[in-house]
C-alpha cells in the first residue's frame, strides 16, 4: 500500500491493481510497458520495478537480466517502500512529510522488528491500519476497494489521519473480535515441533474450509518461540486439494536474538518458494492425501534441518 501510495504521489498514477508473485510469474496478470511494478517478481516488462526480496533478485539472474538495466531499483531494504522512498529522494522528487513516518511504519511492520510482543500488539496508526486490511472480505472486489482507496488516503493524507478514518477503524474493531476466534483455533492447532521446540508448527490440513487465522499470533501462545511454520491445503473455488502451502516467520524473540536466520533462503533452498530474513512462503503440489501427509513431513524435516545449519559459519 505504501509502496502504491508513493508511485501514485510521485508520478500521478491513479489506476491501482493488486496481484501475487504467483500470478506475475505465471503471467496471469497483464502488464505492460507503461505500469510500476512493486514487490512483486519482475514480469516480462515494466516502466519501473522495485523489490527488496533477494529470491527475486535470483530470478533476474536466472532469466539472464541484469538488475541494472532494469529501470526502478532493487534494494534488500526492509520493505518495498523504503526501496521506492529512497528512489524518488534519490530523483529529487518533493514529497509530504508524512511519507517518513509512513515508510519508516512499513519497515517495522513488514520486518516484524519489535522489541516484545507488547509492542506488536500495541494500538499505534501502523497497527490499526495494517490489522484493518487484515480482516475478512466478502468478496475480492470488496478487498480491492478497500485497499485502493486506502492507497489513494494514504497517498493524500498520511498514516496518523488515516488511522481515524471511520472506515479503517470499523474494520480494525472487527479484525480484534476475529482476532480472539483465531486465538482459540490456534489453542487447537499450534504446537512446539517435537524435532525443535523453539519452532512452533501450525497446522491446519485437517481444516475442510479454509480457516482465516494469522499464524504469527502464535507467539502469544508461545512467546519463547523463535519462529512459527504453518502448513494448510491449498482451496480452489472453495474446494480443498492436495496440494500444500507453507509459511514460516520468524519471532520478535529471534529478531532481537541477533542470531542470523533467513527464513527467504530455506524456502529457495527448498526450491518451494521464496521470501525475505524475517518470512518466507511456499507451494507443494500433491497428487493424492498419501502423498501430501509424507510431503508435509519431508518438508518440515528438511525446515528443521536447515534451520539447524544457518548461522553456525556465523558465529551463530
Amino acid at each position: 500500500m505504501a509502496s502504491a501510495a508513493l508511485c501514485s504521489k510521485a508520478y500521478g498514477v491513479n489506476r491501482i491493481f493488486f496481484a501475487g508473485p504467483v500470478q506475475i510469474q505465471q503471467a496471469r496478470a497483464t502488464v505492460t510497458a507503461r505500469d510500476i511494478v512493486c514487490d512483486l517478481p519482475y514480469p516480462a516488462e515494466c516502466a519501473l520495478w522495485f523489490d527488496h526480496h533477494q529470491g527475486n533478485l535470483a530470478d533476474l539472474e536466472e532469466r539472464g537480466l541484469d538488475p541494472a538495466s532494469i529501470p526502478g531499483r532493487f534494494a534488500p531494504e526492509k520493505s518495498c517502500a523504503r526501496v521506492v522512498y529512497q528512489y524518488l529522494l534519490d530523483e529529487g522528487r518533493k514529497l509530504p512529510d508524512f511519507f517518513a513516518e509512513l515508510v519508516d511504519a512499513v519497515d517495522v511492520v513488514d520486518s516484524f522488528d519489535y522489541a516484545s510482543v507488547e509492542e506488536w500488539r500495541a494500538e499505534t496508526p501502523a497497527h490499526v491500519v495494517a490489522n484493518a486490511m487484515k480482516g475478512e472480505f466478502r468478496s475480492p472486489s470488496q478487498r480491492n476497494l478497500f485497499y485502493r482507496n486506502l492507497v489513494y488516503a494514504l497517498r493524500d493524507h498520511g498514516l496518523e489521519k488515516v488511522a481515524r478514518a471511520k472506515a479503517v477503524r470499523r474494520r480494525y474493531e472487527a479484525y480484534l473480535a476475529e482476532e480472539e476466534n483465531m486465538l482459540r483455533l490456534l489453542e487447537q492447532d499450534a504446537r512446539p515441533l517435537e524435532a525443535e521446540p523453539s519452532i512452533v508448527l501450525v497446522d491446519l490440513t485437517r481444516h475442510n474450509r479454509k480457516p482465516f487465522v494469522w499464524k504469527n499470533l502464535a507467539q502469544v501462545l508461545y512467546p519463547e518461540a523463535l519462529a512459527v511454520v504453518s502448513v494448510e491445503c491449498a482451496f480452489r473455488n472453495g474446494r480443498k486439494t492436495n496440494d500444500l502451502g507453507f509459511s514460516m516467520s520468524l519471532t520478535i524473540r529471534q529478531n532481537r536474538s541477533g542470531e542470523p536466520k533467513d527464513v527467504g533462503e530455506i524456502m529457495r533452498t527448498l526450491n518451494i518458494g521464496d521470501g525475505h530474513p524475517g518470512a518466507g512462503a511456499g507451494r507443494v503440489s500433491c497428487r493424492s492425501k498419501d502423498e501430501m501427509l509424507r510431503r508435509k513431513d519431508e518438508v518440515l524435516s528438511r525446515i528443521v534441518e536447515l534451520w539447524r545449519v544457518q548461522g553456525k559459519g556465523d558465529g551463530g
